[in-house]
């Protein structure tokens, strides 16, 4: 008989699963997980969805195809999925990647069930991935070690991956040992449950303190639950950020005046907050912005306090300010614009009092088309437009043009 299934988890240990899991045994109804920006998403032909979804479906079984099994677990048994029908593969994946598929023939040529088998004991588990981590971290050093005095070109030279998206971690790096840091604080917002971050690395890495704020109360609970949350000094907020009430948030937390570093990804109104902000004077700024508006043009989003990206445009692709508009801005309040990471998609600029300008990178005013590929159709299935179809998508939708203050079509402004 074939089973019914709810993978939890859309990373690499998914990817795994779907290598080797034996389709005559199993149907996977539906994929969830915690990263709501993947929701409505189609992964092979499966929806992601909001693990509160779980509740409304009648399942034999829940696979836990994520590395953060014991957050999820107690999830899921929150959401009222009985624990005895949760199944987790993340040992499996480590015996797969550690035993060059020995389990994958297992899986392909037997019962689906037997796959789980506890090859490794959880104590096992957690050694190994507390290991992994500490080895990555030991490479990461040494990278930095040849990287932080290095004069470079562009910042994708200092390029690495840790906890970040793209390649931040490296280039936040650089930038902390090529500028002159009082205070070794940051504020980072649009954080989601902090496992993909800016300034995680940042924290673990060099101690540094912090706030992360998120819309989501669920996100911040389990950033609160994380078995390492005591060691750092990092305060945690659920709050839905408008331009009205950002100075509020960051100054009840404790934050003000000089700081290190600030990270500015909503993935809507980040101009407008942006520009809010007085509380704190960061030396060091990232700013998300939106690669399909271009380079040239100051334009951004009309505020709307309820900007919610993915309800503004079915493509996913509405939303924020472009590299212009944050230019312009930092230029204006006295900031260095010294270049974007080699994806297109985060801009860094840092204090002119905090660096001399000699140590800027070389070419930092290139602009990079951004590669990526997040557009969706109405159905909600991944299209994967690229370059000016992007644009395209969202002709008939409004932008605030910073140069004249007026708001204007996408379709007059760009010609289309």
């Amino acid at each position: 008989m074939v089973k019914q299934v709810v993978l939890f988890g859309a990373g690499k240990v998914y990817q795994k699963f779907m290598e080797v899991y034996d389709d005559e045994k199993v149907k996977i109804h539906a994929i969830v997980d915690n990263n709501n920006k993947l929701w409505g998403t189609v992964l092979n032909g499966i929806e992601v969805c909001n693990p509160d979804k779980i509740q409304e479906w009648d399942m034999d079984y829940l696979i836990i195809t994520s590395s953060y099994t014991v957050e999820i677990k107690q999830q899921v048994i929150d959401l009222g999925f009985q624990e005895k029908n949760i199944i987790d593969f993340y040992p499996a994946f480590l015996n797969l990647s550690l035993q060059n598929s020995v389990m994958g023939e297992i899986l392909k040529n037997g019962a689906c069930w037997p796959m789980i088998a506890q090859k490794l004991t959880e104590r096992d588990f957690y050694e190994i991935k507390e290991l992994q981590e500490k080895n990555l971290f030991l490479n990461a050093k040494n990278y930095i070690a040849t990287i932080r005095n290095k004069r470079i070109d562009t910042l994708s030279e200092v390029e690495f991956q840790v906890f970040s998206q793209f390649g931040e971690d490296g280039i936040i790096q650089w930038l902390i040992y090529n500028v002159e840091i009082a205070e070794k604080t940051f504020v980072e917002f649009g954080v989601d449950n902090y496992m993909e971050a800016n300034t995680r690395f940042l924290l673990m890495n060099d101690n540094w303190k912090g706030m992360v704020i998120d819309g989501s109360s669920r996100n911040i609970e389990r950033i609160k639950e994380w078995k390492y949350f005591w060691k750092y000094d990092l305060t945690a907020v659920a709050e839905f950020i408008t331009k009205d009430n950002i100075n509020k948030i960051i100054a009840d937390a404790g934050f003000s005046g000089d700081i290190g570093l600030l990270s500015v990804d909503v993935d809507g109104n980040d101009y407008w907050i942006l520009d809010a902000i007085d509380c704190v004077n960061p030396r060091i700024l990232i700013c998300e912005y939106n690669n399909i508006f271009g380079e040239e043009k100051r334009v951004t989003v009309p505020y709307d306090e309820t900007f919610y990206r993915t309800e503004k445009h079915y493509s996913n692709l509405y939303w924020g300010a472009s590299i212009g508009a944050f230019r312009e801005w930092a230029d204006r309040k006295g900031y260095y614009y010294v270049g974007s990471n080699s994806a297109g998609n985060n801009a860094f600029f840092v204090r002119k009092d905090c660096m001399d300008a000699s140590k800027a990178p070389v070419n930092s005013n290139l602009f990079v088309e951004s590669k990526y590929r997040e557009s969706l159709g109405q159905d909600g299935r991944p299209t994967y437009l690229r370059g000016l179809e992007r644009l395209k998508a969202v002709k008939e939708m409004e932008l605030f043009n910073l140069s004249n203050n007026r708001v204007e079509r996408i379709a007059d402004l760009y010609h289309l």
